[in-house]
């Protein structure tokens, strides 16, 4: 049996991101609606749209300065869009909706660091106090879309700028310079210029340390021997087996400060700023859900721990 001539093959589907953006475009009858909907700019929808319409080679949409108003192809791509994501949207809601019996939970994205560090320490402290809740860690450096996959809060390390998300800052952070205590115990105190016989530890922050130096009117010693360790939390556990002296984020040392594993070198100095910090995003939707708002509250109250930066 032979298959279908070259000439009878349906044209490939288009981007369902572009369909997506003119459904939304055409139920609002505005763009501006529809990239608040969907939690994106306006440019980026409008650049959507103009590509479904290259893509299908018709105009969509007549523009003019009062708005958007649906073209004769428009209205007919608008009609048969509208079932179908009304469809999507039904079935979205129906399969993620708990079953009766199955008890509440509460799904949380965070960057793998951040989630041995200082998340799961403290986790105990919730399902004790939330008997009834279920918690799901999904550890992962990738960012998570709240919107469309099935995840309730992410705890992520950034600028802050996380539109259609409702975000919390938790805290700064900041870099400080600690050591085992057998390396500590080299001197009775510590001088800055003492660092040039040590191995300095850092992580991915550029020049962190030349920064460091820099702070404190002092340069990097030349013949200063280094090791790097891209992933935060192994520069703390390197620090913990007293290999060398590290500029550590104070978010993943503090545990070990607390428990005499590490010690500050400099309690005097401030610590340096990483630019960065941490926040806890959430859709409003899932909020609206009582086992996710106790875990956002609870987050938050914990937080406070990350706010005492030492030098």
């Amino acid at each position: 049996m032979t298959g279908p001539a070259p000439g009878d093959r349906p044209p490939p589907l288009p981007s369902l991101t572009a369909l997506q953006a003119f459904e939304a475009a055409a139920r609002h009858s505005s763009v501006t609606h529809a990239a608040r909907e969907l939690g994106v700019t306006q440019t980026a929808v409008s650049h959507q749209i103009r590509a479904l319409e290259d893509t299908l080679e018709t105009a969509l949409f007549r523009r003019s300065p009062h708005g958007i108003s649906l073209t004769e192809d428009g209205e007919r791509w608008a009609a048969e869009l509208g079932v179908v994501f009304a469809r999507l949207r039904e079935a979205n809601a129906r399969l993620r909706r708990p079953a009766a019996d199955a008890r509440p939970a509460v799904s949380v994205s965070v960057t793998p660091s951040f989630g041995a560090r200082w998340l799961v320490p403290r986790l105990g402290q919730f399902l004790v106090t939330h008997p009834e809740v279920d918690v799901r860690i999904s550890a992962t450096e990738r960012l998570i879309d709240l919107a469309r996959e099935p995840v309730d809060i992410g705890i992520r390390y950034g600028l802050g700028s996380y539109p259609g998300l409702v975000t919390v800052k938790l805290a700064d952070d900041a870099l400080i310079v600690a050591a085992a205590p057998s390396v500590a115990s080299k001197r009775a105190r510590w001088r800055v210029e003492d660092l040039s016989h040590e191995v300095l530890l850092g992580d991915d922050h550029p020049d962190a340390w030349g920064r460091w130096f820099r702070e404190r009117s002092r340069r990097l010693p030349a013949r200063v021997r280094q090791s790097q360790l891209t992933d935060s939390s192994m520069l703390v556990d390197a620090a913990v087996r007293g290999q060398g002296v590290a500029l550590a984020r104070w978010s993943l040392a503090a545990a070990e400060l607390d428990l005499g594993r590490l010690m500050l070198l400099f309690p005097r100095l401030p610590a340096l700023p990483t630019g960065l910090a941490y926040y806890l995003v959430s859709t409003r939707a899932s909020l609206r859900r009582k086992p996710v708002a106790a875990f956002r509250d609870w987050v938050v109250s914990e937080a406070a721990s990350l706010r005492r930066p030492g030098g």
